[in-house]
């Protein structure tokens, strides 16, 4: 009878486990907010630039290609836009693993 009971004591022994050490963290200060509403900010200019681009070239493929060869020109344009996206997204994604 003993025997069980030490069984059952054993298996529900406690383990302690050691608390995370968390690293300094820093008030934030003014200039830490100046300098993430600045990225903000870039990040919208270059937003809108993209866009504009994109259409540009839209433009320029209806301009320098006859009607019939629009639809493969754009199918191809619009295929590089995704592909350089998706690295884009990829290589972010990744960097940012590595990071932690």
């Amino acid at each position: 009878m003993n025997e069980e009971k030490d069984i059952k004591e054993q298996k529900y022994e406690k383990v302690a486990v050691p608390p995370k050490v968390n690293k300094e963290q820093k008030d934030k200060t003014t200039e830490d907010y100046f300098k993430g509403g600045l990225l903000v900010l870039i990040g919208i200019i270059i937003a809108i630039s993209a866009l504009q681009l994109y259409f540009t070239v839209d433009n320029i493929i209806y301009t320098w290609f006859e009607y019939q060869y629009v639809p493969i020109i754009k199918a191809f344009y619009n295929m590089a836009v995704i592909i350089m996206g998706l690295y884009i997204l990829k290589s972010y994604v990744l960097n940012k693993k590595e990071k932690k």
